[in-house]
C-alpha cells in the first residue's frame, strides 16, 4: 500500500485497538482500513454501486451490506487468522494499488475484483499437488472423527473400509448393512452447512444416515490441542498396524484426493477441534432428494441453517456403528 496510512494501520493491529482509518480521500473509490471490536484487521470498500463478493479463504470474513443512512454497500474483508496478518496488509496493499488508477466508483469495485483474483492466480496451486484450506480442512475432519471418535467403539478395519469420501462417495462414510455418515467441517462460528448434491442426503428407507458437523477452527502451531493432518495420519497409521489392516488402504485414498504427506506445507497448517454435532437424517430432516427435482435437473447444491437442525441432534450412542470385537488375553499358568 503505497500510502502512509499503512504505518498506522499496522500499529492499531499491533496495539488491537478499535479504528477505523480513511486510506485515500482523493480516489475514486471510497477505502477505509482498521481494526474491529475484538481487535482483528479490517478493509473495506464504500460504493453506491452494489459490489460483488469475491472468493477468498476461511482465513478472511467477506461480508457485504447495505448501509440504511444513505444505502450505500460496504465489502467487507475481516482477517480471522492472525498469523497471516503480514500477507492480509500486502493483499490490501495491491489492491489498493489497483483502485487507485480507477477513473470511476465501477471501475474501481472491478479493480478490487481484479486486485483479489491476481493473488489468487499467483498462490493458486494445481489440485494435483495441494489441498486448497476447505478441502485440507474437509480431510482433517473425516480423519478426526473416523479414527479418533468412531474408533475404538467401532474397529479401525471396519472404519477403513467404510471411508468412501475420497473416492466421491455419496457420504464420507458408509457402513455395510450399518449407518450411512456426511462429515461436514466448519469453523466453530460457522452459522451453515453445504451439501453437494442431491444424493449426499439421500436414502433408502431402510437406511440410516447421519451429518456429523466437525468445528475446526485454524490455529497456531502453539495452540493446545491443535492438530495437523499429518499428525493424525501418523495416529491413523499406527492404528492400522495394531489391527493389522493394510497401510494401502490409506495410502490408496490420500492419492484419490491427490494428497502428498511430504508436502511441508501441511506441516504447518494447524486445525483445534472442538467439537461435533450428529445429527441424523429422517423423513422431516430438510433437504433435496433426487425424487423431488423435475426430469433432467441434477447437481443441486445448497446450503442448511445449523440452527434449524436442532430438532435432529442425537448422540454417538445411537449412530448404530458395528461395535469392535474385544480382545480377549488369557495368562497361561
Amino acid at each position: 500500500m503505497s500510502n502512509p496510512v499503512e504505518t498506522q494501520w499496522v500499529q492499531l493491529i499491533n496495539q488491537k485497538l478499535s479504528r477505523t482509518l480513511e486510506i485515500d480521500p482523493d480516489i475514486e473509490l471510497r477505502l477505509v482500513c482498521g481494526t474491529d471490536q475484538a481487535g482483528r484487521p479490517m478493509f473495506c470498500s464504500i460504493s453506491s454501486l452494489k459490489p460483488g463478493i469475491p472468493d477468498l479463504s476461511d482465513a478472511v470474513d467477506v461480508t457485504r451490506t447495505q448501509r440504511s443512512i444513505d444505502g450505500h454497500w460496504v465489502l467487507l474483508l475481516t482477517l480471522r487468522t492472525a498469523k497471516f496478518t503480514d500477507v492480509f496488509v500486502q493483499l490490501c496493499g495491491h489492491i489498493v494499488d489497483r483502485v487507485s488508477e480507477s477513473s470511476s466508483e465501477a471501475q474501481g469495485l472491478a479493480a478490487f475484483m481484479a486486485g483479489v483474483e491476481d493473488w489468487r492466480t499467483l498462490l493458486k496451486a494445481p489440485p494435483s499437488q495441494r489441498l486448497s484450506l476447505d478441502a485440507a480442512r474437509g480431510l482433517f475432519g473425516e480423519l478426526w472423527l473416523g479414527f479418533l471418535n468412531l474408533v475404538p467403539g467401532c474397529s479401525v478395519r471396519h472404519v477403513m473400509e467404510a471411508w468412501h469420501g475420497p473416492f466421491q462417495g455419496d457420504q464420507d462414510f458408509q457402513f455395510p448393512g450399518g449407518p450411512l455418515i456426511e462429515v461436514k467441517t466448519v469453523h466453530s462460528r460457522a452459522r451453515r452447512i453445504q451439501i453437494s448434491s442431491e444424493n449426499q442426503l439421500n436414502r433408502l428407507p431402510d437406511e440410516q444416515l447421519f451429518v456429523c458437523v466437525v468445528a475446526a477452527d485454524d490455529a497456531m502451531a502453539e495452540t493446545p490441542g491443535a492438530l495437523t493432518i499429518p499428525a493424525l495420519l501418523d495416529q491413523t497409521d499406527r492404528l492400522l498396524q495394531d489391527a493389522g489392516v493394510s497401510q494401502s488402504e490409506l495410502a490408496d485414498r490420500l492419492a484419490e484426493l491427490g494428497f502428498d504427506r511430504s508436502d511441508d506445507a501441511y506441516a504447518d497448517m494447524h486445525f483445534l477441534p472442538t467439537g461435533v454435532r450428529y445429527l441424523e437424517v429422517t423423513a422431516s430432516f430438510p433437504r433435496i432428494v433426487p425424487s423431488a427435482l423435475p426430469a433432467g435437473v441434477s447437481r443441486v447444491s445448497y446450503s442448511l441453517d445449523l440452527a434449524d437442525l436442532s430438532p435432529f441432534e442425537c448422540d454417538h450412542s445411537q449412530l448404530g456403528l458395528p461395535i469392535a470385537e474385544l480382545k480377549v488375553s488369557s495368562n497361561e499358568p
